[in-house]
């Protein structure tokens, strides 16, 4: 049936990780937000949305989150593989998720994503495979399935050469980091049955990865941000895809993504020591003593205090930090690092620490209620990534009178307005100390000036970055490809 004769849409999100259930990085909480946005629309968009979202088992979901599922079992057999599944459903905020164990890799559920890729593959691809034969036995069928990043590209195949068994569903892909392909899966795709289509436009690695699978079979690819989806088209951030991507661009759109804002709200953030709204500004500066006064650290107002929050890894940009800060260490500002990651880079951080004593502190360590203050009383967020897809903590940081110095790639350029007139926050267009340095400057010298610097605080505080603008464009893709 088409979606013109129908006012009823059933959507299956495929993924990897899914909030609450399991939460290892930003897919998890886009599996949760998304499909809550999509009921939303409900009522203005004239249908009604059926929403179920089926992840792989892994033993870090909190046993209270299955322990009253019904459980049904059944067989998958794809090319020379044969899998048995335990499917666990449970429902949460009207939308219900399947969970499903396969009996035969219990060694791959102690993580979500290991180092071994093929052990990823095999847990991965059996799964998007099983998620066909689970529409069969809970006896429901989607309209779309809605797979995300290289670990569910295979599904995108599985449909595009099952045509005939599975005609009405339509599929779309979501890229949300194109440099992971799933290299080292090509002879588990083989076993399973998976072969992609040869494309002189592709490099002869790329052959049968999961990730282009997902490209070649979705009737859409999304990007996580509108300038991402421009930007894997070149040689800059295209890994060696781009000649590929740009024959295909008619094919590829760029979503932005959003923010729980319920979660992030100054108004009412329990984890913040002060709330604030941008009425209230004079609130927020509480927050920043708290956090000088627990890092032993100036607790002058004229002080700016920079904040990153991040994941340490060199995608993040972390010795460009370093270096530009080193560049800029006469003037008057602090700086807090929160974050874990790479060893090599923690061990950086913690040397900058030890060259600015007085100025620099670093916690190598994950705290989710001390970002959530960070936020809420640092003057100035640090994002200096060398590339972002979307990125949601330049978000966050606006929401919180934060104001972002960021690199001008991806979600950063298409949330982050730097104008004089409508400035949000700052950005610099090389990844290099010199524009970083520059551009941090011009953001220092306007926090001297209180006036100008609370206009920028509400402006990037009134900014919608609310999953419903996402929402909205994602129906429209639903919409389109299902008339197709």
């Amino acid at each position: 049936m088409s979606f013109s004769q129908s006012n009823r849409l059933r959507i299956l999100f495929i993924a990897a990780e899914a909030a609450p259930l399991v939460k290892i990085g930003g897919l998890g909480d886009y599996i949760e937000s998304l499909p809550k946005a999509l009921l939303d629309q409900n009522k203005d968009a004239g249908i009604t949305l059926d929403i179920r979202i089926a992840i792989p088992y892994t033993n870090l979901i909190h046993p209270t989150f299955l322990s009253k599922s019904n459980v049904l079992s059944f067989t998958s057999q794809h090319g020379s593989a044969i899998n048995s599944f335990d499917i666990y459903t449970t429902t949460i905020d009207s939308i219900q998720y399947y969970v499903l164990k396969n009996k035969a890799l219990s060694e791959q559920e102690q993580e979500v994503y290991s180092i071994d890729p093929v052990q990823d593959g095999e847990k991965f691809i059996a799964f998007s495979c099983a998620c066909f034969d689970l529409m069969k036995a809970v006896k429901w069928q989607a309209d779309i399935i809605h797979t995300n990043d290289w670990q569910t590209g295979p599904a995108c195949n599985y449909l595009a050469s099952h045509k005939k068994s599975n005609n009405s569903i339509r599929s779309i892909f979501v890229i949300h980091n194109l440099p992971y392909m799933g290299a080292g899966t090509q002879a588990l795709m083989e076993k399973y049955g998976f072969q992609t289509k040869e494309d002189p436009l592709l490099p002869a690695w790329a052959n049968n990865l999961p990730l282009v699978a997902g490209i070649q079979d979705a009737d859409q690819v999304i990007t996580v941000s509108p300038t991402y989806a421009q930007e894997i088209q070149t040689a800059a951030f295209g890994n060696d895809l781009q000649d590929y991507l740009t024959s295909q661009k008619h094919r590829i759109r760029g979503i932005l993504n959003g923010i729980d804002q319920t979660i992030w709200d100054p108004k009412t953030d329990p984890l913040i020591q002060h709330n604030f709204n941008s009425d209230t500004l004079e609130n927020r500066k509480k927050n920043k003593n708290e956090i000088t006064a627990e890092l032993a650290l100036q607790s002058k107002p004229e002080i700016p205090l920079l904040v990153m929050i991040s994941r340490l890894d060199r995608q993040k940009g972390i010795a460009l930090l370093i270096e530009t800060l080193k560049t800029l260490g006469k003037q008057h500002w602090q700086a807090v690092i929160l974050g874990t990651g790479s060893a090599d880079q923690e061990k950086l951080t913690r040397k900058l620490a030890k060259q600015f004593p007085k100025k620099v502190r670093v916690l190598n360590r994950f705290d989710n209620q001390f970002s959530h203050q960070l936020f809420a009383g640092g003057d100035i967020f640090l994002m200096p990534s060398l590339y972002e897809p979307c990125g949601t903590s330049q978000m966050i940081a606006m929401r919180y009178g934060c104001i972002p110095v960021a690199h001008a790639v991806g979600g950063l350029v298409d949330s982050i307005c730097d104008t004089e007139e409508s400035r949000t926050g700052f950005l610099f267009y090389k990844p290099e100390v010199k524009p970083f340095a520059k551009t941090l400057q011009h953001a220092l010298q306007q926090f001297q000036n209180p006036v100008e610097w609370s206009k920028i605080q509400k402006r990037a505080m009134q900014q919608d970055f609310s999953w419903k603008n996402s929402a909205k464009e994602y129906l429209e893709v639903y919409r389109t490809i299902k008339r197709t």
